[in-house]
């Protein structure tokens, strides 16, 4: 009789799909340090206004996104600012970003993305091309 109870969640384990089995793009919050003191890392929050899992990054299908970034509390200030902006990922891509602040002493800053790169394993396996 248990068997039977379980037999429904194993179906729906077998069918539940992953970001990765079809072209994906990831969004990643860029940590690496910068000579330009006014770009700083940002936490990725929301991806069309659904929260995130991690952090530092988000695995999405291509097409555009709203991407919602903030700036965490910095030396001087107490809060986070937060800013939307419109991404249009491409397949089999990976974006790094992070935020370019007008200046060191105000809480004005805009995203930036500061590289991007194709993801290998992704065009291998959908076998997709420039």
């Amino acid at each position: 009789m248990k068997d039977l109870a379980l037999a429904p969640l194993l179906l729906l384990a077998a069918c539940a799909t992953t970001p990765y089995d079809s072209p994906y793009a990831e969004i990643v919050a860029d940590r690496s340090l910068s000579s330009d003191p006014n770009v700083v890392p940002v936490i990725i929050n929301r991806v069309d206004d659904r929260t995130t899992l991690y952090p530092d990054r988000a695995v999405v299908p291509p097409g555009p996104h709203k991407v919602t970034i903030d700036v965490p509390p910095r030396k001087g200030f107490h809060i986070a600012t937060q800013e939307t902006v419109v991404m249009d990922a491409e397949p089999c891509m990976r974006y790094y970003i992070a935020a370019r602040l007008d200046t060191p002493v105000t809480q004005d800053w805009k995203p930036l993305v500061r590289s991007s790169e194709r993801i290998g394993e992704c065009e291998s396996k959908f076998k997709a091309s420039r």
